[in-house]
This record gives structure tokens, sequence and C-alpha cells, in this order.
């Protein structure tokens, strides 16, 4: 079994990977940049001695090497969800990748549907050798998946509000539950023969936004509610972010385009739509009544 890094270990995608990581007895080093982070992830683990935790900024060469010692493998992911900044991106993925040139890592990335609208090719496109290798995913959902689209109008299923309908909710899409999402990365990078390749990640299968909150909607016992943006509300999207429409249509694009990025890797048993929204609901639920 390999030692691993998980860059961005604060983040949903990266709480999770960790999780699935220590499951699988497998030694990791998680760096943040948020201390609060990182001891709210030692106090979760704190039962386990395979975990040590770091912080430094993911584009800082020098933390990340230091942080990098030993490690076999390096894992870290993009535009999961929808705020992440294109710049801070590009540093880190330069970064990154530097390091694991250096310290002889493989590299390890997960690319969500949320790119830029002005970023026409994949973030990591050039990939050095067999070292490293590039998953695509579909729209993560679950506990750990915040900041998306699908979490957005999950939340307000908890909260019992009308959804905003920022996308055409009956188009079909496919959609990832975050602890499989995990699970088939870590299953890819055990292989050594997945390295030097782009990879793309499938879900349950293709599913609607409406679906989806019908079955969030048949655990809180509540049918959603829709809502439509009015004008006012369009012209103030437009006016504070104008390419607001632009990402949305492109978020539509993507869901259809990810099947041309890469092989297709579909893992055993994958979480229903049923089991995972149940869970990812009651989770939510119990947050919601706490705070």
């Amino acid at each position: 079994m390999f030692k691993a890094m998980v860059v961005r270990a604060g983040s949903g995608w990266g709480r999770a990977l960790v999780k699935q990581l220590i499951g699988a007895n497998v030694e990791v080093v998680a760096y943040s940049g948020s201390q609060r982070k990182l001891d709210s992830l030692q106090e979760a683990f704190s039962s386990s001695s395979l975990l040590r935790t770091v912080r430094g900024e993911a584009g800082n060469r020098t933390d990340l090497l230091a942080a990098a010692e030993g490690v076999d493998v390096i894992f870290w992911g993009v535009y999961l969800t929808y705020d992440d900044n294109s710049e801070k991106v590009r540093r880190m993925l330069k970064a990154v990748r530097s390091i694991a040139l250096m310290s002889g890592a493989k590299m390890v990335t997960l690319e969500g549907v949320y790119r830029p609208v002005d970023e026409k090719e994949p973030v990591n496109s050039i990939v050095p050798g067999t070292t490293c290798m590039r998953i695509f995913s579909p729209e993560l959902y679950g506990e750990a998946a915040s900041n998306t689209l699908i979490h957005y109008a999950l939340r307000k299923i908890v909260q019992g509000k009308p959804v905003k309908q920022l996308i055409d909710s009956s188009v079909r899409r496919d959609y990832l539950y975050v602890d499989d999402a995990t699970r088939y990365v870590l299953e890819l990078a055990s292989m050594g023969t997945a390295y030097g390749s782009d990879w793309h990640l499938r879900g349950s299968g293709p599913i609607s936004q409406a679906e989806l909150l019908d079955l969030a909607g048949s655990v809180v016992q509540d049918a959603p509610r829709f809502e439509p943006i009015g004008g006012l509300q369009q012209s103030l999207l437009r006016w504070y972010e104008p390419t607001a429409k632009k990402r949305l249509d492109r978020y539509e694009r993507l869901g259809d385009d990810l099947g041309t990025c890469g092989t297709e890797y579909s893992g055993v048993s994958p979480t229903s739509y049923k089991e995972g929204i149940a869970s990812t609901i009651k989770s939510m639920m119990a947050k919601h009544n706490h705070s």
C-alpha cells in the first residue's frame, strides 16, 4: 500500500477522500491552508495513527515539498464546486505538478464540471509521462459535496423553502455520490496501469434534478416547490455576475460532454440515488436542526 497526500484536505471532497484512505489503511498527509479544518480532521480521526496534518498554502512549493516527503501519491481536486478561482487553480497546478516531479510522487487530479467559461482545455491537459492521472467526475452530491447546484437545491428542501430554477430541472444527467467518487479514485490510484491516462467516472445513470428533489422530498415528507427567477432577479444576477448565464449554460453542456473525456470507469455496487439522497438529506437535517 502507498502513502498518500491530499492537497486541499479541508474541502468537502478532500475530507471525504481522507476518510476513504484511512478506511483502506493508507497513511495520509492532509494538507490545507485552514488550521481550523485541519483541527477538525484531527479530531474526527483522533483514534487513527495514519493521519498527519500539515498547514500550508496549495500554491506554496516550499511548504508542499516539505509535506510531500516520503509520499507516493498526491491527490487534489479542482472545479468540483462553483466557487473555485481559475487563477488560483492554475497556480496550484504548477506548484503541485513541480512538487510531484521533484519528489517522485505520482499525481492524481479529480476535475469537476464547474470549469470557468473562459477555460476551454482541462486544467491538467499535459500529463508528464505515466506518473499522472486525470479523472473527470460528474457533479458530486452528498453531505461532503457543498457549494454545488444540487446541494443548494437539497438545502432548500431541508429548510422547507422553494427551489429557485437556475437550470432546467427536467434535463437528465449523471450525478455521483461523493463516497463512491472517493472509492473509485482510490481504486484507480491503486492500479499502476491507470496512470498516464484520462478517466471518466460514472454515477448511477442519468437522472433529472427534479427526480432527485422528489427523492429528497420523500425523506422530509414534503413535495419540493420550484420558484422561477423573476425579471428583476435575472437583471441583478447579470449585473453582479455578468458571466452567470454563461457559467450555467456551460455547466449544462459539460454534463453531456464529460463522456468524451477519457476511459469510462464504473465501480462495483454504486450507491443508488434513493439511498444516496436519503443519507445526504438525513445528515443535512441533523445539522440544520442542531443549528
